[in-house]
């Protein structure tokens, strides 16, 4: 059974440029400890892959209502490991202020779009034979399902940028 969640892709410009913002998960949680992902989760009974997105973005990095705008959806992918289809939504956030849910959040990241679009994502084969890639950053390195929403949605998401800013 594929379980599906759905993640923010958050924008936050600095110096009038586009910055992901990406975060380091808890290392106690259970699934994916430590690693480098969205704001993001599970998709709960009764709420769209959207609502669930936006919950989990205001749980995780404490986004207020009134500080984002949801420019649209991007490329879904699966992860490799456990199956999970992942829905992912451009979000502008235009509050500076975040609150980090420790629980879940161990630190936020704030990305240049333009190093990822300057980097390349090296394909990695998992040990199951799946294939997966890697960008490996200055201080980070972001695989798995962030890299390849990042590596699908790059031009999607200056498109959406450019049409926002006309």
């Amino acid at each position: 059974m594929i379980h599906k969640s759905a993640v923010c892709v958050p924008i936050f410009f600095i110096d009038n440029e586009p910055y992901l913002i990406l975060i380091r998960r808890s290392r106690k949680l259970r699934r994916h400890p430590g690693q480098i992902s969205f704001p993001g989760g599970f998709i709960e009974k009764g709420e769209s892959a959207l609502q669930a997105a936006v919950r989990e973005m205001q749980e995780e990095i404490g986004v207020k209502d009134n500080c984002f705008v949801v420019l649209g959806k991007l490329s879904c992918t699966v992860t490799v490991t456990s199956s999970v289809e992942i829905t992912p939504f451009l979000v502008v956030i235009n509050c500076g202020e975040f609150h980090l849910n420790k629980d879940e959040v161990e630190e936020i990241y704030f990305v240049s779009l333009e190093l990822f679009k300057n980097t390349k994502c090296v394909k990695i084969v998992m040990p199951n034979g799946n294939v997966t890639c890697r960008y490996s950053l200055r201080e980070l390195v972001v695989w798995g399902a962030t890299a390849r929403i990042i590596n699908k949605s790059l031009s999607q998401i200056e498109q959406m940028l450019k049409e926002v800013k006309k």
